[in-house]
């Protein structure tokens, strides 16, 4: 059956008023009991169980039409969002107004993602009660089988009994005409003999004795056949009803209980989302909708609008005749040609390129991104494991390619989430066409990390190391102490060596595997342990691996 969660929901406390105070709901005997002593009782409970489980089918079918209208409406509110966003150029974005109303449509986009994962969430507690039922139906079936069987057993024995019945009822009246017919009385002569026979007295002794001993025969299997019927019926209610009954009830006990957790679950993921919601309205860094309205200042955006308009000429004003000379204006080429001027993107590119090209030991959208993680992210719940704006980290992507010295991670913007820097981070090592690990170091990290001694490891992957070209080595060393940090602040942010292994290890060693002829999904797993296992190592004895700096 469906698992139901470790922690146990327990039943509501009914004041201890109940219709029949004499019965022990908790008491399973008890309950037994009274099933066996009903007539039909296992039909009814059979019935039960089927009630149950069409409430199970029920609470799975709303749950169902509630997920599609939370996706459909999670998808159109990031869809408003988004397109809002993009078409927003009616103030400046640096003015008040601009800035909250811009990190208002950012509140929306995110309600409309929590309730897509809302919906998800839901769908799930739906998919597990259909299983519940689908699990409760076939035990129910088993149960009902089971009963059917053992009805059938003690049904054929009673009709054998009336078979038997039967015939000793006949052959104990072929006795008793027969011993009328021997004493010659008339009047004690059974209808069938009213007619004189012509036998003689030892032909109807003879007949006596033949009927006596059919009559003792049917009697003795009579009597045979009837303690084995009692015997069935004795195993029946004593044994075999009680068993089924026993199994049925744990049946429906498992239904019961599955169900009301599931609904105890639907309520906690619904809380949640409400709560999800309420931060959306106010919450202590700020960013709800309630704190950005207030952030807005009609006075200073009228200020800077006019500063803005310094020099500048309305298209209904006249012509004013500027006093000076007329100076040098130079010509400003646009964001595109300067590309291709100086083209200085940073992803997709070697690391011993970028270090010869910036004549930087360690890249700097590696040191900007892990700069800002340490300064707004280090007590951030799952730094690292949550994911991200999906367009935001492909704004910041190309911010970065576009010129990586201006990018300034300090701005609202972009310290508002810093998933979204942490995102684009970790997009910016897995689209290194060698990964940090590089390919002709792969197969020396695996074996270092199959090494059980945990002293002999360390020592292997510090020799696998010191061996990596200078510029892998300095961004690997870098990154390494970066993320040495963040697991120092454990405590608040719940991200361990094991968690930022289990997330970097498939990221900076690359999936080396899946071209090769152990390519199968074990070796793949065990492949991907060993990465965990790798990066695990490093961060977990960084300071013997590496050597720190005086």
């Amino acid at each position: 059956m469906s698992v139901i969660a470790d922690k146990t929901l327990t039943k509501p406390d009914t004041g201890g008023a109940t219709d029949s105070p004499s019965v022990n709901y908790q008491d399973d005997s008890t309950v037994i009991t009274s099933l066996v002593d009903l007539d039909n009782g296992f039909q009814f409970l059979l019935d039960k169980v089927k009630l149950d489980m069409q409430a199970a089918k029920d609470v799975a079918a709303f749950l169902k039409k509630r997920a599609l209208i939370e996706e459909e409406y999670g998808k159109q509110m990031t869809k408003l969002a988004q397109s809002v966003t993009e078409s927003f150029k009616s103030h400046p974005r640096s003015s008040t107004f601009g800035s909250a109303w811009s990190s208002s449509l950012k509140v929306h986009e995110n309600i409309g993602e929590q309730r897509i994962k809302f919906a998800s969430d839901i769908t799930e507690v739906a998919d597990d009660l259909q299983l519940l039922v689908k699990d409760t139906e076939k035990a129910r079936k088993q149960a009902k089988d089971a009963g059917s069987r053992q009805e059938k057993v003690l049904t054929d024995a009673e009709l054998a009994l009336e078979k038997s019945k039967q015939k000793y009822d006949m052959q104990s009246e072929e006795w008793e005409r027969a011993i009328l017919l021997k004493t010659n009385d008339p009047y004690h002569v059974p209808k069938k003999g009213l007619f004189k026979t012509n036998k003689t007295q030892y032909q109807l002794n003879r007949n006596e004795e033949e009927a006596h001993t059919k009559a003792a025969a049917s009697d003795h299997h009579y009597r045979h056949q009837l303690q084995i019927v009692n015997t069935a019926r004795q195993d029946y209610f004593s044994t075999h009803l009680p068993e089924m009954l026993v199994g049925l009830k744990a049946v429906g006990d498992e239904c019961c209980m599955a169900l009301q957790y599931q609904l105890a679950r639907y309520a906690y993921i619904f809380e949640r989302a409400l709560v999800a919601d309420g931060y959306a309205l106010d919450n202590d860094s700020g960013l709800g909708l309630r704190s950005l309205a207030e952030k807005v200042d009609k006075d200073l955006d009228l200020m800077e609008f006019i500063k803005s308009c310094n020099g500048q000429r309305s298209a209904s004003s006249i012509r004013v005749i500027q006093r000076g000379d007329v100076p040098y204006k130079e010509y400003i080429m646009s964001t595109a040609a300067h590309q291709i001027l100086n083209p200085n993107p940073v992803f997709g590119i070697e690391l011993s390129t970028l270090m010869k090209r910036d004549q930087q030991e360690v890249p700097m959208i590696v040191q900007k991104c892990a700069e800002a993680v340490e300064k707004y992210g280090l007590h951030s719940v799952g730094i690292y494991r949550e994911s991200g704006t999906g367009t935001q980290i492909q704004k910041l992507k190309a911010d970065f390619n576009r010129n990586c010295q201006q990018v300034n991670l300090d701005a609202e913007d972009y310290r508002s989430d810093v998933n979204n820097i942490t995102g684009v981070l970790k997009l910016w090592f897995r689209e290194l066409p060698s990964p940090l690990f590089p390919q002709a170091a792969y197969d020396h990290f695996i074996t270092a990390a199959k090494i059980d001694d945990e002293r002999m490891r360390i020592l292997g992957l510090h020799t696998v190391i010191n061996d990596l070209p200078d510029a892998h080595y300095a961004t690997l060393k870098y990154l390494m102490g970066h993320l040495n940090r963040v697991r120092q602040y454990e405590q608040y942010n719940k991200m361990g060596s094991s968690n930022l292994a289990t997330i970097f290890g498939m990221t900076l060693m690359g999936d080396l595997s899946a071209g090769s002829l152990n390519s199968s999904n074990q070796h793949r797993l065990a492949d991907t342990h060993l990465h965990v296992r790798v990066v695990q190592t490093i961060l977990d004895h960084y300071s013997l691996i590496f050597e720190q700096d005086e």
